[in-house]
Protein backbone atom coordinates (compact mmCIF):
# COMPACT_ATOMS: atom_id res chain seq x y z
CA UNK A 1 0.00 0.00 0.00
CA UNK A 2 1.88 3.98 -0.91
CA UNK A 3 0.22 6.87 -1.31
CA UNK A 4 -1.72 9.67 0.29
CA UNK A 5 -3.34 9.08 3.64
CA UNK A 6 -4.62 12.74 4.44
CA UNK A 7 -7.75 12.17 2.61
CA UNK A 8 -10.84 12.47 5.27
CA UNK A 9 -12.85 9.82 6.06
CA UNK A 10 -16.56 9.98 6.16
CA UNK A 11 -17.72 11.67 9.81
CA UNK A 12 -14.36 13.33 9.63
CA UNK A 13 -16.11 17.07 9.82
CA UNK A 14 -16.88 17.62 13.23
CA UNK A 15 -13.38 16.45 14.28
CA UNK A 16 -11.92 18.72 12.02
CA UNK A 17 -13.60 21.44 13.32
CA UNK A 18 -13.08 20.44 16.67
CA UNK A 19 -9.24 20.01 15.89
CA UNK A 20 -8.99 23.58 14.20
CA UNK A 21 -10.81 25.86 17.16
CA UNK A 22 -8.54 23.87 19.81
CA UNK A 23 -5.56 25.24 18.07
CA UNK A 24 -7.27 28.86 17.45
CA UNK A 25 -8.34 29.39 21.18
CA UNK A 26 -4.20 27.98 22.16
CA UNK A 27 -3.01 30.36 20.04
CA UNK A 28 -5.28 33.43 21.04
CA UNK A 29 -7.14 33.90 17.23
CA UNK A 30 -10.04 35.29 17.05
CA UNK A 31 -12.33 33.19 13.92
CA UNK A 32 -11.80 36.46 11.66
CA UNK A 33 -8.06 36.62 12.53
CA UNK A 34 -7.76 32.47 11.45
CA UNK A 35 -10.00 33.21 8.66
CA UNK A 36 -8.07 36.67 6.68
CA UNK A 37 -7.38 37.45 4.20
CA UNK A 38 -8.42 34.97 1.88
CA UNK A 39 -11.92 33.51 4.16
CA UNK A 40 -14.96 34.91 6.45
CA UNK A 41 -15.31 34.51 10.42
CA UNK A 42 -18.75 33.06 9.22
CA UNK A 43 -16.85 30.38 7.18
CA UNK A 44 -14.56 29.51 10.00
CA UNK A 45 -17.78 29.70 12.76
CA UNK A 46 -19.49 27.06 10.04
CA UNK A 47 -16.20 25.01 10.07
CA UNK A 48 -15.73 24.78 13.46
CA UNK A 49 -19.14 23.94 14.27
CA UNK A 50 -19.06 20.68 12.27
CA UNK A 51 -21.27 22.11 9.61
CA UNK A 52 -18.88 22.27 6.60
CA UNK A 53 -15.73 20.18 5.47
CA UNK A 54 -12.80 22.82 4.83
CA UNK A 55 -11.65 22.35 1.22
CA UNK A 56 -8.07 21.18 0.68
CA UNK A 57 -7.08 25.06 0.14
CA UNK A 58 -8.63 26.22 3.09
CA UNK A 59 -7.07 23.34 5.19
CA UNK A 60 -3.70 24.81 3.77
CA UNK A 61 -4.82 28.01 4.80
CA UNK A 62 -6.10 27.18 8.44
CA UNK A 63 -2.72 24.72 8.87
CA UNK A 64 -0.53 27.95 8.10
CA UNK A 65 -2.35 29.86 10.29
CA UNK A 66 -2.39 27.84 12.67
CA UNK A 67 1.56 26.88 12.73
CA UNK A 68 0.53 22.83 11.83
CA UNK A 69 0.28 20.85 8.83
CA UNK A 70 -2.91 19.48 6.71
CA UNK A 71 -2.37 16.14 7.71
CA UNK A 72 -2.50 17.00 11.58
CA UNK A 73 -5.99 18.82 11.03
CA UNK A 74 -7.50 15.90 8.62
CA UNK A 75 -6.58 13.16 11.13
CA UNK A 76 -5.31 14.54 14.78
CA UNK A 77 -1.58 12.78 14.14
CA UNK A 78 1.21 15.00 13.66
CA UNK A 79 3.21 14.40 10.79
CA UNK A 80 6.26 12.91 12.71
CA UNK A 81 3.82 9.88 14.06
CA UNK A 82 3.43 9.17 10.61
CA UNK A 83 6.47 9.26 9.77
CA UNK A 84 7.76 7.26 12.60
CA UNK A 85 4.86 4.44 12.10
CA UNK A 86 6.18 4.38 8.44
CA UNK A 87 9.69 4.13 9.51
CA UNK A 88 8.76 1.21 12.16
CA UNK A 89 6.68 -0.78 9.83
CA UNK A 90 9.98 -0.77 6.95
CA UNK A 91 11.74 -2.35 9.46
CA UNK A 92 9.19 -4.67 10.30
CA UNK A 93 9.26 -5.05 6.12
CA UNK A 94 13.39 -5.78 6.91
CA UNK A 95 13.06 -7.66 9.86
CA UNK A 96 10.45 -10.33 8.14
CA UNK A 97 12.97 -12.88 6.09
CA UNK A 98 16.15 -13.34 8.70
CA UNK A 99 14.26 -12.72 11.95
CA UNK A 100 10.14 -13.70 11.50
CA UNK A 101 9.44 -13.57 15.10
CA UNK A 102 10.65 -10.03 15.85
CA UNK A 103 8.62 -8.98 12.35
CA UNK A 104 5.51 -10.33 14.09
CA UNK A 105 5.71 -9.08 17.13
CA UNK A 106 6.33 -5.73 15.58
CA UNK A 107 3.11 -6.02 13.60
CA UNK A 108 1.19 -6.81 16.43
CA UNK A 109 2.29 -4.02 18.72
CA UNK A 110 2.03 -1.46 15.61
CA UNK A 111 -1.22 -3.11 14.42
CA UNK A 112 -2.87 -1.92 18.10
CA UNK A 113 -1.16 1.42 18.37
CA UNK A 114 -2.08 2.43 14.84
CA UNK A 115 -5.93 0.95 15.98
CA UNK A 116 -6.52 2.35 19.00
CA UNK A 117 -5.44 6.02 16.48
CA UNK A 118 -8.24 5.12 14.20
CA UNK A 119 -5.33 5.15 11.60
CA UNK A 120 -7.09 2.38 9.56
CA UNK A 121 -4.80 2.33 6.45
CA UNK A 122 -1.79 1.96 8.93
CA UNK A 123 -3.33 -0.70 10.55
CA UNK A 124 -4.54 -2.66 6.81
CA UNK A 125 -0.28 -2.70 6.25
CA UNK A 126 0.27 -4.40 9.77
CA UNK A 127 -2.51 -7.11 8.34
CA UNK A 128 -0.67 -7.61 5.45
CA UNK A 129 2.66 -8.26 6.96
CA UNK A 130 1.12 -10.51 9.15
CA UNK A 131 -0.71 -12.38 6.23
CA UNK A 132 2.85 -12.70 4.30
CA UNK A 133 4.54 -14.29 7.26
CA UNK A 134 1.37 -17.05 7.81
CA UNK A 135 2.18 -17.89 4.07
CA UNK A 136 5.63 -18.03 4.75
CA UNK A 137 5.00 -20.27 7.44
CA UNK A 138 2.56 -22.30 5.38
CA UNK A 139 -0.52 -21.10 6.96
CA UNK A 140 -2.96 -20.05 4.67
CA UNK A 141 -5.94 -20.30 6.70
CA UNK A 142 -4.27 -17.77 9.19
CA UNK A 143 -3.00 -15.96 6.25
CA UNK A 144 -6.82 -15.39 4.77
CA UNK A 145 -7.82 -13.97 7.98
CA UNK A 146 -4.99 -11.44 8.04
CA UNK A 147 -5.81 -10.45 5.04
CA UNK A 148 -9.63 -10.63 5.09
CA UNK A 149 -9.11 -8.01 7.95
CA UNK A 150 -6.53 -5.58 6.14
CA UNK A 151 -9.31 -5.55 3.49
CA UNK A 152 -11.93 -4.73 5.56
CA UNK A 153 -9.45 -1.77 6.83
CA UNK A 154 -8.51 -0.57 3.38
CA UNK A 155 -12.23 -0.81 2.03
CA UNK A 156 -12.95 2.92 2.00
CA UNK A 157 -9.81 3.76 0.39
CA UNK A 158 -8.60 4.57 -3.45
CA UNK A 159 -8.43 1.35 -5.33
CA UNK A 160 -4.57 0.84 -5.96
CA UNK A 161 -4.41 1.04 -2.36
CA UNK A 162 -6.79 -1.47 -1.56
CA UNK A 163 -4.62 -4.10 -4.38
CA UNK A 164 -2.04 -5.63 -1.30
CA UNK A 165 -5.51 -7.76 0.24
CA UNK A 166 -5.78 -8.99 -3.00
CA UNK A 167 -3.07 -10.26 -3.86
CA UNK A 168 -2.35 -11.52 -0.30
CA UNK A 169 -5.91 -13.16 -1.04
CA UNK A 170 -4.57 -14.42 -4.48
CA UNK A 171 -1.22 -15.85 -2.70
CA UNK A 172 -3.37 -18.21 -0.32
CA UNK A 173 -5.99 -19.55 -3.60
CA UNK A 174 -2.45 -20.68 -5.49
CA UNK A 175 -1.14 -22.16 -1.90
CA UNK A 176 -4.76 -24.00 -1.56
CA UNK A 177 -4.87 -24.88 -5.07
CA UNK A 178 -6.81 -22.97 -7.02
CA UNK A 179 -4.66 -20.41 -8.97
CA UNK A 180 -7.72 -19.92 -11.54
CA UNK A 181 -9.64 -18.13 -8.45
CA UNK A 182 -6.65 -16.10 -7.85
CA UNK A 183 -6.19 -15.10 -11.15
CA UNK A 184 -9.56 -14.06 -11.30
CA UNK A 185 -9.07 -11.97 -8.38
CA UNK A 186 -6.06 -10.47 -9.67
CA UNK A 187 -7.69 -9.66 -13.52
CA UNK A 188 -10.79 -7.95 -11.20
CA UNK A 189 -8.51 -5.87 -9.54
CA UNK A 190 -6.14 -4.92 -12.33
CA UNK A 191 -9.77 -3.65 -14.39
CA UNK A 192 -10.84 -1.91 -11.14
CA UNK A 193 -7.70 0.24 -11.19
CA UNK A 194 -8.48 0.45 -15.25
CA UNK A 195 -11.62 2.35 -14.71
CA UNK A 196 -10.57 4.62 -11.57
CA UNK A 197 -8.19 6.13 -13.55
CA UNK A 198 -5.71 4.75 -10.68
CA UNK A 199 -2.61 3.02 -12.58
CA UNK A 200 -0.12 2.83 -9.63
CA UNK A 201 3.37 1.30 -10.77
CA UNK A 202 3.43 -0.89 -7.49
CA UNK A 203 0.45 -1.57 -7.90
CA UNK A 204 0.41 -2.81 -11.36
CA UNK A 205 3.54 -4.31 -10.70
CA UNK A 206 2.64 -6.89 -7.61
CA UNK A 207 -0.87 -7.69 -9.71
CA UNK A 208 1.00 -8.83 -13.10
CA UNK A 209 3.85 -10.64 -11.11
CA UNK A 210 1.41 -12.88 -9.08
CA UNK A 211 -1.12 -12.84 -11.92
CA UNK A 212 1.92 -14.55 -14.32
CA UNK A 213 2.78 -17.19 -11.58
CA UNK A 214 -1.68 -18.22 -11.76
CA UNK A 215 -1.24 -18.93 -15.47
CA UNK A 216 1.87 -21.11 -15.06
CA UNK A 217 0.03 -22.97 -12.80
CA UNK A 218 -2.48 -23.30 -14.95
CA UNK A 219 -0.07 -24.04 -17.74
CA UNK A 220 -1.19 -21.35 -19.70
CA UNK A 221 2.00 -20.50 -21.15
CA UNK A 222 0.82 -17.54 -23.35
CA UNK A 223 -1.25 -15.42 -21.02
CA UNK A 224 1.80 -16.50 -18.58
CA UNK A 225 4.28 -14.71 -20.75
CA UNK A 226 2.08 -11.81 -21.35
CA UNK A 227 1.75 -11.05 -17.95
CA UNK A 228 5.38 -11.81 -16.92
CA UNK A 229 6.71 -9.00 -19.40
CA UNK A 230 3.97 -6.55 -18.28
CA UNK A 231 5.45 -7.45 -14.77
CA UNK A 232 9.22 -7.09 -15.71
CA UNK A 233 8.44 -4.01 -17.36
CA UNK A 234 7.90 -2.41 -14.13
CA UNK A 235 10.18 -3.50 -12.28
CA UNK A 236 13.38 -1.76 -10.63
CA UNK A 237 16.80 -3.01 -9.66
CA UNK A 238 17.45 -6.60 -8.35
CA UNK A 239 19.25 -5.88 -5.64
CA UNK A 240 16.11 -4.01 -4.23
CA UNK A 241 16.81 -5.00 -0.66
CA UNK A 242 20.17 -3.16 -0.16
CA UNK A 243 18.78 -0.26 -1.72
CA UNK A 244 16.21 0.24 0.93
CA UNK A 245 18.32 -0.97 3.76
CA UNK A 246 20.61 2.00 2.71
CA UNK A 247 17.20 4.15 2.24
CA UNK A 248 16.39 3.55 5.89
CA UNK A 249 19.93 4.01 7.51
CA UNK A 250 19.18 7.64 5.87
CA UNK A 251 15.79 7.85 6.58
CA UNK A 252 17.28 7.03 10.43
CA UNK A 253 20.13 9.38 10.18
CA UNK A 254 18.06 12.21 9.32
CA UNK A 255 15.07 11.57 11.64
CA UNK A 256 17.83 11.51 14.69
CA UNK A 257 18.32 14.87 13.42
CA UNK A 258 15.09 16.62 13.42
CA UNK A 259 15.34 16.54 9.43
CA UNK A 260 11.85 15.96 9.43
CA UNK A 261 11.01 16.44 5.37
CA UNK A 262 14.38 14.97 4.38
CA UNK A 263 13.60 11.69 6.21
CA UNK A 264 9.54 11.58 4.93
CA UNK A 265 12.07 11.62 1.05
CA UNK A 266 14.25 8.91 2.29
CA UNK A 267 11.75 7.12 3.69
CA UNK A 268 9.47 7.07 0.52
CA UNK A 269 12.69 5.28 -1.40
CA UNK A 270 12.83 2.70 1.38
CA UNK A 271 9.47 1.83 1.32
CA UNK A 272 9.32 1.69 -2.55
CA UNK A 273 12.58 -0.68 -2.82
CA UNK A 274 11.15 -2.80 0.15
CA UNK A 275 8.03 -3.50 -2.18
CA UNK A 276 10.19 -4.04 -4.64
CA UNK A 277 12.31 -6.63 -2.60
CA UNK A 278 8.95 -8.15 -1.28
CA UNK A 279 8.72 -9.35 -4.79
CA UNK A 280 11.97 -10.74 -5.30
CA UNK A 281 10.94 -14.24 -5.58
CA UNK A 282 7.65 -13.99 -7.41
CA UNK A 283 9.84 -11.89 -10.26
CA UNK A 284 12.12 -14.42 -10.63
CA UNK A 285 9.19 -17.04 -11.07
CA UNK A 286 8.08 -14.19 -14.32
CA UNK A 287 11.90 -14.30 -15.38
CA UNK A 288 11.60 -18.26 -15.52
CA UNK A 289 8.44 -17.93 -17.69
CA UNK A 290 9.60 -15.41 -19.96
CA UNK A 291 13.03 -17.27 -20.17
CA UNK A 292 11.32 -20.16 -21.17
CA UNK A 293 9.05 -18.54 -23.74
CA UNK A 294 12.65 -17.35 -25.27
CA UNK A 295 14.42 -20.43 -25.21
CA UNK A 296 11.40 -22.09 -26.95
CA UNK A 297 11.15 -19.02 -30.20
CA UNK A 298 14.76 -19.81 -30.25
CA UNK A 299 16.73 -16.85 -28.45
CA UNK A 300 18.97 -18.34 -26.50
CA UNK A 301 20.99 -15.62 -25.08
CA UNK A 302 17.91 -14.16 -23.60
CA UNK A 303 16.60 -17.17 -21.86
CA UNK A 304 19.76 -17.79 -20.48
CA UNK A 305 20.06 -13.85 -18.85
CA UNK A 306 16.75 -14.73 -17.63
CA UNK A 307 17.17 -17.74 -15.78
CA UNK A 308 20.44 -17.34 -14.36
CA UNK A 309 19.49 -13.96 -12.83
CA UNK A 310 16.06 -16.12 -11.40
CA UNK A 311 18.24 -18.98 -10.63
CA UNK A 312 20.92 -16.94 -8.52
CA UNK A 313 17.35 -14.88 -6.92
CA UNK A 314 16.00 -18.23 -5.61
CA UNK A 315 19.49 -18.94 -4.23
CA UNK A 316 19.36 -15.70 -2.53
CA UNK A 317 16.21 -16.20 -1.19
CA UNK A 318 17.02 -19.90 -0.34
CA UNK A 319 14.02 -21.47 -2.14
CA UNK A 320 15.37 -24.80 -2.47
CA UNK A 321 12.82 -26.11 -4.80
CA UNK A 322 12.61 -23.06 -6.78
CA UNK A 323 16.20 -23.59 -7.13
CA UNK A 324 16.51 -27.09 -8.54
CA UNK A 325 13.63 -26.13 -10.99
CA UNK A 326 15.46 -23.16 -12.29
CA UNK A 327 18.98 -25.11 -12.73
CA UNK A 328 17.30 -27.98 -14.63
CA UNK A 329 15.56 -24.51 -16.93
CA UNK A 330 19.23 -23.29 -17.26
CA UNK A 331 21.39 -26.60 -18.02
CA UNK A 332 18.74 -27.30 -20.33
CA UNK A 333 19.77 -23.98 -22.10
CA UNK A 334 23.63 -24.49 -21.50
CA UNK A 335 23.10 -27.44 -23.36
CA UNK A 336 21.24 -26.42 -26.26
CA UNK A 337 24.46 -23.72 -26.18
CA UNK A 338 27.03 -26.52 -26.46
CA UNK A 339 28.15 -25.22 -22.93
CA UNK A 340 27.80 -29.32 -21.68
CA UNK A 341 30.33 -28.49 -19.10
CA UNK A 342 28.28 -25.45 -17.42
CA UNK A 343 25.25 -27.41 -17.62
CA UNK A 344 26.52 -30.93 -15.52
CA UNK A 345 28.30 -28.76 -13.16
CA UNK A 346 24.83 -26.90 -12.54
CA UNK A 347 23.30 -30.68 -12.10
CA UNK A 348 25.89 -32.14 -10.31
CA UNK A 349 24.05 -31.64 -7.09
CA UNK A 350 20.78 -32.04 -7.64
CA UNK A 351 20.17 -35.68 -8.37
CA UNK A 352 19.58 -38.49 -7.42
CA UNK A 353 18.25 -38.31 -3.53
CA UNK A 354 17.95 -33.94 -3.16
CA UNK A 355 15.67 -32.62 -1.52
CA UNK A 356 12.63 -31.60 -3.56
CA UNK A 357 11.32 -35.26 -4.49
CA UNK A 358 9.45 -34.41 -7.66
CA UNK A 359 12.06 -32.07 -9.32
CA UNK A 360 15.15 -34.21 -9.32
CA UNK A 361 13.65 -36.72 -11.98
CA UNK A 362 13.95 -33.37 -14.16
CA UNK A 363 17.55 -33.28 -13.40
CA UNK A 364 18.32 -36.95 -13.97
CA UNK A 365 16.57 -35.84 -17.53
CA UNK A 366 18.87 -33.25 -18.44
CA UNK A 367 21.91 -35.63 -17.30
CA UNK A 368 21.02 -38.31 -19.30
CA UNK A 369 20.51 -36.14 -22.30
CA UNK A 370 24.25 -34.37 -21.54
CA UNK A 371 25.30 -38.28 -21.29
CA UNK A 372 23.66 -39.39 -24.50
CA UNK A 373 25.80 -36.20 -26.66
CA UNK A 374 28.95 -37.41 -24.93
CA UNK A 375 28.12 -40.81 -26.37
CA UNK A 376 27.79 -42.33 -22.86
CA UNK A 377 24.76 -44.84 -23.22
CA UNK A 378 25.64 -46.73 -19.89
CA UNK A 379 25.90 -43.40 -18.11
CA UNK A 380 22.49 -42.26 -20.03
CA UNK A 381 20.73 -45.33 -19.09
CA UNK A 382 21.29 -45.33 -15.18
CA UNK A 383 20.00 -41.67 -15.32
CA UNK A 384 16.84 -42.59 -17.32
CA UNK A 385 16.17 -44.85 -14.65
CA UNK A 386 16.79 -43.34 -11.75
CA UNK A 387 14.31 -40.61 -13.56
CA UNK A 388 11.99 -43.22 -14.08
CA UNK A 389 12.05 -44.10 -10.32
CA UNK A 390 11.49 -40.80 -9.39
CA UNK A 391 8.29 -39.98 -12.02
CA UNK A 392 7.01 -43.91 -11.15
CA UNK A 393 6.38 -42.39 -7.54
CA UNK A 394 4.91 -38.62 -7.90
CA UNK A 395 4.34 -38.25 -11.88
CA UNK A 396 3.32 -36.47 -13.94
CA UNK A 397 2.37 -39.01 -16.46
CA UNK A 398 3.54 -37.20 -18.99
CA UNK A 399 7.43 -37.03 -18.18
CA UNK A 400 7.19 -41.00 -16.59
CA UNK A 401 5.79 -41.84 -20.34
CA UNK A 402 8.87 -38.91 -21.97
CA UNK A 403 11.29 -41.02 -19.95
CA UNK A 404 10.11 -44.55 -20.60
CA UNK A 405 10.12 -43.60 -24.42
CA UNK A 406 13.89 -42.01 -23.88
CA UNK A 407 15.21 -45.43 -21.80
CA UNK A 408 13.70 -47.73 -24.59
CA UNK A 409 15.24 -46.03 -27.12
CA UNK A 410 18.58 -45.93 -25.35
CA UNK A 411 18.51 -49.61 -25.05
CA UNK A 412 18.23 -50.54 -28.54
CA UNK A 413 20.67 -48.44 -29.31
CA UNK A 414 22.61 -50.76 -26.82
CA UNK A 415 21.83 -53.27 -28.88
CA UNK A 416 18.86 -54.66 -25.83
CA UNK A 417 15.62 -54.67 -27.99
CA UNK A 418 13.55 -57.45 -26.12
CA UNK A 419 14.28 -55.51 -22.83
CA UNK A 420 13.42 -52.25 -24.71
CA UNK A 421 10.16 -53.90 -25.34
CA UNK A 422 9.74 -55.43 -21.97
CA UNK A 423 10.33 -51.74 -20.65
CA UNK A 424 7.44 -50.50 -22.69
CA UNK A 425 4.96 -52.75 -21.46
CA UNK A 426 5.95 -52.20 -17.36
CA UNK A 427 5.99 -48.35 -18.36
CA UNK A 428 2.47 -48.11 -20.03
CA UNK A 429 1.09 -49.95 -16.46
CA UNK A 430 3.26 -47.40 -14.70
CA UNK A 431 2.04 -44.93 -16.30
CA UNK A 432 -2.09 -46.14 -16.20
CA UNK A 433 -1.27 -46.70 -12.63
CA UNK A 434 -0.94 -42.80 -12.07
CA UNK A 435 -4.20 -41.86 -11.00
CA UNK A 436 -3.84 -38.32 -12.01
CA UNK A 437 -2.01 -35.78 -12.95
CA UNK A 438 -0.52 -33.40 -10.38
CA UNK A 439 -0.24 -29.81 -10.81
CA UNK A 440 2.73 -28.44 -12.77
CA UNK A 441 5.58 -27.39 -9.99
CA UNK A 442 5.00 -23.83 -9.54
CA UNK A 443 7.68 -21.41 -10.44
CA UNK A 444 7.46 -19.02 -6.84
CA UNK A 445 5.97 -21.47 -4.26
CA UNK A 446 8.16 -23.44 -2.12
Amino acid sequence: MSGDRTGPEPGAAEAVGRRIQQLRTARGLTQRELAAPRYTGAYVSSVEAGRRMPSTDALAHFAERLGTSRQELLTGRAPAHDLRIDLELALAEAAAGPDPAAAEAAYRRLSAETGRAGDTLHAAQCHLGLGRLALERGEPERAVREFDEAARLSAGAPAHLRVGPVIGHAECRRHQGDPRYGAYLLRQALTELTEAGLPDPDALLGLHAHLALCHHDLDDDAEAADAAAAALALAGPRDAATVADLHLKVCRTLLARGDTRAAEVALLQARQARRQAALAVPLAGCRVIRGRARRTSGDLAAALRDLADAHASFVAAGRAGLVIDSAVELAEVYRALGRRAEARQLLADLAPGGPAGARVPAADRVLAALATDDGDLPAAERHLRDAADGYRRTGPRRHLAAVVLSLADNLEAQGRAAEAVALLQQGLADVERLSGEPSRPAVAAD
